[in-house]
């Protein structure tokens, strides 16, 4: 039997069912399927069963009793809205933690610091650590999230997270972040692979800051081990606050970030439950696209397409990618520029690129992506800086071609803490550049600055230096300019 509940424009279902071995939680007789619907929002919010997340609960409205439980940390922002076209013009979503289990999950709002006076709330969880496998002996973690619609486009926002009873309430510093414009110029920055280094990682973000991005894409393999909730606390606290003056902040909360999941992540509930991300259903968060400026970008998790291709996750997954890329390529008059990111680089020359899982991942996307004629793909993986030119034809033994709207260019940019790799020395015809990091170079990572303007993409990679000077006091090791 279904029943529903709801107030406030938030609504909730509990349907009844059997504990099953999916992950889900033990609940007895039935387990819990919890669906939420932001006030004002035209999407829900309906994490999967299979994700193991407990005790969602909508905004409790009950007293704070303990004040260091209460108190909001790493608070960051994230995406909600359909599988399809996101849009960051006008949504934002607000997920944060507390060291203790409490239901308060509201978010006041405004355009002046000192005039919060819109208040949204949302909802609370508890994301269990996992019973077998590494990240089994971290503590649960206390998860919070609120959705925020009808924004104002390429608007400076002010807010506070945190929630409570008046008189007894706990919230967070104001932090403020600004909605992407609906036009002209923007910068994207994009990064992958921080796996192993959390100061190498904070490094990239002061450059995200000081490169004005106005979001940032990440592909993959944020931590070393993807169920560890300590290690994601770790890395996050980097993203936090300002290394150099903690009573201010970096990017953390400051300015949105779209990951995916990479292999070490390994679809893990504890990435899911770390990032808010588009999308709903079974596979909610694993697939999604969204409109920024004048590119369409499509980003995907492309573990179960990488091992394990036969499964309904996988079909869904590649069917979601065909179509979505489908519709882009019909609408290139508002968005001209199409872009993929997902972890596995299809055409890395490094340590991965001839493994099975990378080269069934090229055989079953390069076709697709050929197809409708994609201007970029991001990938990590492979720790180092490649691009390929422009590509189409077979994927065991790809064309150059001359005009890049008529082929695909893959990109490797995969050195924002990880360990690096040594590019190979080995020639490929299709390659145009590769770049390492560490070793006997003055770089300690790898990132990219992407600008998009109404025709032209201009994508810069740049040697990640320790030695300080923010982006320009990095060497630009690759620039590519499209234009359509």
């Amino acid at each position: 039997m279904l029943r529903l509940a709801s107030f406030a424009g938030i609504a909730f279902f509990v349907v009844a069912c059997s504990p099953s071995s999916s992950g889900e939680p033990d609940g007895g007789d039935a387990a819990v399927t919890f669906s939420y619907t932001p006030q004002g929002c035209s999407y829900t919010v309906t994490p999967p069963d299979a994700r193991g997340f407990v005790s969602p609960t909508l905004d409790d409205g009950a007293p704070i009793t303990d004040a260091t439980g209460g108190a909001p940390i790493r608070v960051r922002l994230g995406l909600g809205g359909g599988a399809e076209g996101a849009d960051p013009t006008t949504t934002v979503a607000f997920t944060w933690e507390t060291a203790a289990q409490i239901g308060a999950a509201q978010v006041r709002i405004g355009t002046q610091p000192t005039a919060l006076s819109d208040v949204h709330k949302g909802y609370s969880w508890v994301t269990p650590p996992p019973s077998v496998g590494f990240g089994t002996t971290d503590a649960p973690a206390n998860m919070h999230e609120v959705h925020v619609c009808g924004l104002s486009a390429g608007t400076t926002y002010y807010y506070q997270v945190g929630g409570g009873v008046p008189g007894q309430e706990a919230w967070s510093a104001t932090q403020s972040f600004t909605t992407l414009p609906a036009s002209g110029p923007l910068v994207v920055g994009v990064s992958g692979d921080s796996r192993d280094d959390a100061s190498v990682f904070q490094l990239v973000q002061e450059r995200m800051r000081d490169g004005a991005a106005a979001m940032q894409i990440f592909s993959g393999d944020f931590v070393l081990w993807g169920a560890s909730e300590a290690l994601y606390q770790q890395w996050l606290d980097k993203a936090w606050k300002d290394p150099v003056d903690s009573s201010k902040f970096l990017t953390l909360g400051q300015q949105l970030i779209l990951p995916v999941a990479g292999n070490h992540e390994n679809s893990s509930a504890q990435f899911y439950g770390n990032f808010a991300l588009p999308g709903d259903g079974p596979f909610a968060e694993e697939f999604f696209s969204v409109d920024v400026g004048s590119a369409h970008i499509l980003q995907f998790d492309d573990q179960s397409i990488a091992t394990a291709p036969g499964s309904d996750e996988a079909k869904a997954a590649l069917a979601f990618i065909d179509s979505d890329l489908g519709k882009a390529e019909q609408n290139r008059t508002a968005r001209p520029f199409l872009i993929v990111e997902h972890h596995r680089g299809e055409f890395s020359t490094a340590n991965h690129g001839t493994d099975s899982d990378v080269v069934a991942t090229r055989n079953t996307l390069f076709p697709i992506f050929t197809k409708h004629h994609v201007d970029l793909v991001l990938n990590g993986h492979d720790h180092d800086y490649e691009r390929s030119n422009p590509i189409n034809g077979d994927p065991t033994n790809p064309t150059v071609v001359t005009d890049p709207t008529q082929g695909v260019s893959y990109v490797v940019c995969a050195g924002a803490g990880a360990g690096a790799y040594s590019p190979s020395t080995t020639p490929v015809t299709y390659r145009a550049i590769n770049a390492g990091f560490g070793g006997t170079t003055p770089y300690v990572g790898v990132y990219a600055l992407m600008t998009l303007d109404a025709h032209t993409l201009t994508f810069k990679a740049y040697g990640l230096k320790a030695s300080g000077g923010g982006v320009a006091g990095d060497d630009v090791l690759d620039t590519l300019t499209l234009t359509r």
